[in-house]
């Protein structure tokens, strides 16, 4: 059942760093899934100089359904490629302090069907605005299933993109994913934009740049 404003507001505010165990640290993690189990899945950053650590987070009040960061981060992390920012409720440790991940740079997202005949493999979104090479993850919606061929969390290439429509591939440039059934024939998709450094560098977060968006909900 949809929630009003209030009430997805009331939600979020529930995860604000001022009530106990909620999202009061920001990680940093590699090109692995982080997963939604009770312990991050992925590599989280470490060593560097200076060193790496989560950095303490501060939530603006949710409004519109939505709720940001209200102080802008930086996070030192060593040479490595990185595509998620993590939510954890301590500075350190991954047991059960782990509460979920948001893809470094993923503004850009929508939803998307498939074709019911399934010979294209293709991806229809309207007006998507991404392009051959980007990189995207793709989601379930209301608990259904994404058609097979199709994993949850699976970082992918755009490939074949068109105006209304686009498909996947596990290597850049490679073959379309083939998708051999509907399961729920929709689903909902992420840009992401990983960060390489070649040496030390920073992931930097502006402030509002980090949103906790239940406005699907």
């Amino acid at each position: 059942m949809p929630f009003n404003d209030l009430g997805k507001n009331k939600a979020l505010d529930g995860l604000d760093e001022s009530v106990s165990g909620a999202i009061t640290h920001i990680g940093v993690g590699d090109l692995t899934h982080p997963g939604t189990g009770t312990n991050y899945a992925g590599t989280e950053a470490s060593g560097g100089t200076p060193s790496y650590a989560r950095q303490a987070v501060t939530w603006a009040a949710a409004a519109s359904g939505q709720k940001s960061n209200s102080g802008a981060l930086a996070i030192d992390v060593p040479a490595g490629s990185y595509a998620y920012l993590l939510y954890f409720n301590a500075s350190s440790g991954n047991t059960n302090n782990y509460l979920g991940y948001a893809p470094i740079n993923g503004s850009a997202k929508g939803f998307f069907s498939v074709d019911t005949t399934l010979t294209n493999d293709a991806l229809f979104s309207v007006a998507h605005g991404l392009a051959d090479g980007d990189r995207v993850q793709l989601f379930n919606v209301f608990s259904e299933t994404l058609p097979t061929g199709l994993t949850e969390g699976t970082l992918y290439y755009v490939v074949n993109s068109a105006t209304n429509s686009f498909k996947v591939s596990t290597t850049q440039g490679g073959s379309a994913v083939d998708i051999t059934a509907m399961g729920g024939g929709e689903g909902a998709w992420q840009k992401v934009v990983p960060e390489t450094f070649a040496s030390q560098g920073q992931v930097t977060v502006a402030i509002g740049q980090l949103v906790l968006d239940a406005t699907g909900i």
